[in-house]
């Protein structure tokens, strides 16, 4: 493997080494920390597609380990940080909605890896997106119960394995690689990362909007007879 090459996987072995990182945080009982390691985690995993596009240096290789430090990383570790921070509910409720967090998002990530033509959208909800939220939601300033929090596990869930179209946002890459790599420095030094949380809340909430927005608005434009659609007048 040449150093052009390598430099893309050197990244998403960072994002895998900060979720096992937030597994062994939230192990402690640190939740914000096991936070702070997944949103350092999203700006790595974000740096190593960047990267490879700019060096020219995508792989199939490439492809398969980002799936599967993201399935650690935005699957495993979200899913151990809700049990730890709820290690007084029921355990077979907590540990069910840790199984389905985590096989949604491997049912997510094979699809993705299987298909073909991807288009402008990603079918169901990224799990790097659906990992973060999940996170902020339980590490955040808002104390959810446990049941909410299940609700919360639940619902991405869902997300992930729908074929909901979640939009692709594309940048120039030029300029995205040093925008994440400042990116890192509030994650670092930030006394609190509460309002980490309740941006990422924010920013990920409105895309899961745009996502539940575009399948309604499919769902519509199906449910309308096609010589209904061919006969509506056109708009000059």
């Amino acid at each position: 493997m040449t150093i052009r090459m390598a430099a893309p996987a050197l990244v998403t072995l960072i994002s895998l080494s900060c979720g096992l990182a937030a597994i062994e945080a939230a192990h402690a009982g640190q939740w914000d920390m096991a936070f702070r390691f997944i949103m350092a985690a999203a700006i790595a995993d974000a740096m190593d597609g960047t990267l490879a596009r700019l060096l020219h240096a995508s792989s199939d290789m490439g492809k398969e380990l980002d799936s599967l430090s993201d399935l650690v990383t935005f699957g495993a570790a979200p899913a151990f940080l809700l049990a730890s921070r709820y290690s007084s509910a029921p355990t077979e409720v907590i540990f069910g909605a840790m199984v389905l967090f985590v096989a949604a998002g491997a049912y997510r990530l094979a699809r993705y890896n299987g298909q073909s033509s991807r288009g402008d959208n990603f079918c169901g909800m990224p799990i790097t997106a659906a990992g973060l939220l999940l996170a902020a939601a339980v590490a955040g300033p808002v104390a959810l119960t446990h049941v909410e929090a299940v609700a919360v596990a639940i619902a991405l869930s869902a997300l992930m394995v729908s074929r909901a179209p979640f939009p692709m946002l594309k940048f120039g890459w030029g300029l995205l690689l040093p925008a994440l790599g400042a990116a890192i420095i509030p994650v670092a030094l930030a006394n609190s990362v509460e309002w980490l949380a309740v941006v990422a809340i924010l920013v990920l909430g409105i895309y899961v909007v745009m996502g539940v927005a575009n399948a309604l608005s499919d769902h519509v434009a199906d449910a309308v007879p096609e010589e209904v659609r061919e006969d509506a007048p056109a708009h000059t």
